[in-house]
């Protein structure tokens, strides 16, 4: 009589296992080792987008691995690039771990675990653009999996140096500076008034 013995997918680093004992009645036993093949190395992100709001703040980018290590790195994008600061650690089957060291117990051996790390201390955005940064998470082998991290575009801001002036009777050129995160212009019906009042 034949026996199928089949197993769950294991996701663990490292071959595992099973030992079974065979017995008869008359009490002749065999014994059968049953082994799996290990996975390989690998990191996963739970999302490959993450969100920051135009006010800042703190961002949990979360996944799953079954490394001995992982690496966490931050690029700016090379057009409206959003600057983040790292934490020292991030959490790895539950425990702290700190970035780029080997994770304590090897959890990887027997099964994916997750990880988790959370960026805090996003700075405002004070610019009308989104700013985008690229999250990479590197395993100890070299596997790589990213996330893009968008933070909203901030609100348009206006600051003029004066609230009134007045021109002489010459119409002699006086100076307002404009302060803005925005493109800007003066508007035609503004542009008109002065006018006006040059003309009198």
């Amino acid at each position: 009589m034949a026996v199928n013995i089949s197993g769950d997918k294991y996701t663990g680093r490292v071959q595992r296992t099973q030992n079974f004992t065979v017995t008869t009645n008359g009490g002749v036993s065999k014994a059968l080792i049953v082994n799996q093949e290990a996975a390989v190395e690998t990191v996963t992100v739970d999302s490959p987008a993450a969100s920051v709001p135009k006010t800042g703040g703190t961002v949990t980018i979360t996944g799953k691995s079954n490394s001995t290590k992982l690496t966490f790195a931050s690029t700016p994008a090379e057009s409206n690039g959003l600057a983040l600061t790292l934490p020292q650690n991030y959490t790895a089957a539950g425990k702290s771990t700190v970035n780029g060291a080997v994770i304590a117990d090897d959890p990887g051996a027997t099964g994916e675990f997750v990880w988790s790390i959370s960026i805090a201390d996003v700075p405002a955005n004070v610019t009308v653009e989104e700013l985008v940064a690229n999250l990479t998470v590197t395993a100890n082998g070299g596997q790589k999996a990213q996330v893009t991290i968008t933070q909203a575009a901030g609100d348009s801001t206006l600051e003029l140096d004066k609230e009134t002036i007045n021109l002489d009777v010459n119409g002699t050129a006086q100076t307002v500076n404009v302060t803005s995160n925005d493109a800007w212009t003066w508007a035609q019906a503004a542009a008109k008034t002065v006018l006006r009042m040059m003309r009198r």
